[in-house]
């Protein structure tokens, strides 16, 4: 038996070379299919860290009562980090946020006005980052829900754009990808029908001299299988060169941005890597397997129509 797999298996190599035409075809193929992929993937990580960048600007601030003693601001600030959905959370005393009051609107006229104001004109306060933006609306019921708070700035608009913004993207790559799959499937399984209809006499003298259907599928799946995996390497070295490129011509522009930047394809190369080859082993034996079944299945029902 393991003779007899040892063979097969074999022969599947040997029929990649032997039928180098269709498998250069079926390898172009599902490259294109795997790029796509690739290039979906790359965008979504791209799209979402970015959005993880917002989202670190998009903070909700708690000013506290402006009479409040230290000992009741800490309790403030402990209920506040007890709400299960808060990352993080920043102090800020009432001496800073006066004087940062005063340096942002130095050049209004309104100014003047609380120069003569003895203390801090702006209470303390507490800077508060979400772990999740989709929980936004329930955690703000929760803060504002606590005792002795003056004042909670947020933005509720800016953060339901970004969760839209987050589903979208997900789904849309999701889909992508599900979508390129079975492209790829259904391309696969129509180019190695192509590839057993060239090769017919050869499958038809197996079948005389007594090979079962197992027999002949195994070698057309390890064929399948075999370009499927030569396609992810390839795929994975084509799309680092375009994720490079477009890092090197984009550089500049995204720089101007400030600290925005591409996410390091180093970062990610080896999760591609195995979704390029668990997709493209997949797809290969599986549309082999579907292709072969439907032929012999075909081939069979021919024969016993002809007796």
């Amino acid at each position: 038996m393991s003779g007899s797999i040892r063979y097969l298996t074999k022969e599947g190599f040997r029929n990649v070379w032997v039928n180098r035409l269709m498998s250069i075809a079926s390898v172009c193929v599902l490259m294109s299919c795997l790029i796509l992929t690739g290039i979906a993937f790359l965008l979504y990580v791209n799209v979402q860290s970015l959005l993880d960048v917002v989202d670190d600007q998009n903070v909700i601030v708690v000013f506290v009562d402006s009479n409040l003693t230290p000992a009741e601001i800490e309790s403030v600030g402990n209920n506040i980090d007890a709400i299960s959905n808060i990352e993080s959370i920043v102090y800020r005393s009432a001496e800073e946020n006066t004087a940062d009051f005063y340096e942002e609107y130095k050049n209004e006229l309104f100014v003047d006005y609380f120069e003569n104001e003895e203390g801090n004109i702006v209470p303390a306060s507490f800077e508060i980052h979400l772990a999740d933006m989709e929980l936004f609306d329930d955690t703000l019921k929760q803060i504002e829900a606590l005792e002795n708070i003056q004042n909670v700035r947020e933005s509720k608009d800016l953060s339901n754009i970004l969760v839209a913004i987050r589903r979208f993207t997900t789904y849309f790559s999701l889909g992508a990808v599900a979508m390129l799959l079975l492209i790829s499937l259904f391309i696969i399984s129509n180019t190695v029908r192509i590839t057993m209809h060239s090769r017919r006499l050869e499958i038809s003298i197996m079948k005389n001299v007594g090979a079962t259907n197992s027999f002949i599928r195994w070698p057309f799946m390890v064929e399948g299988m075999v370009l499927g995996s030569f396609s992810g390497l390839v795929s994975l070295g084509i799309v680092y060169g375009l994720y490079e490129l477009v890092s090197t011509l984009s550089a500049s522009f995204i720089g101007s941005f400030g600290s925005l930047s591409l996410v390091p394809f180093s970062q990610y190369w080896y999760w591609i890597l195995i979704g390029f080859e668990v997709i493209g082993i997949f797809t290969g034996g599986l549309g082999s397997a579907i292709s072969i079944k439907k032929y012999l299945k075909e081939k069979d029902y021919d024969e016993t129509h002809e007796e």
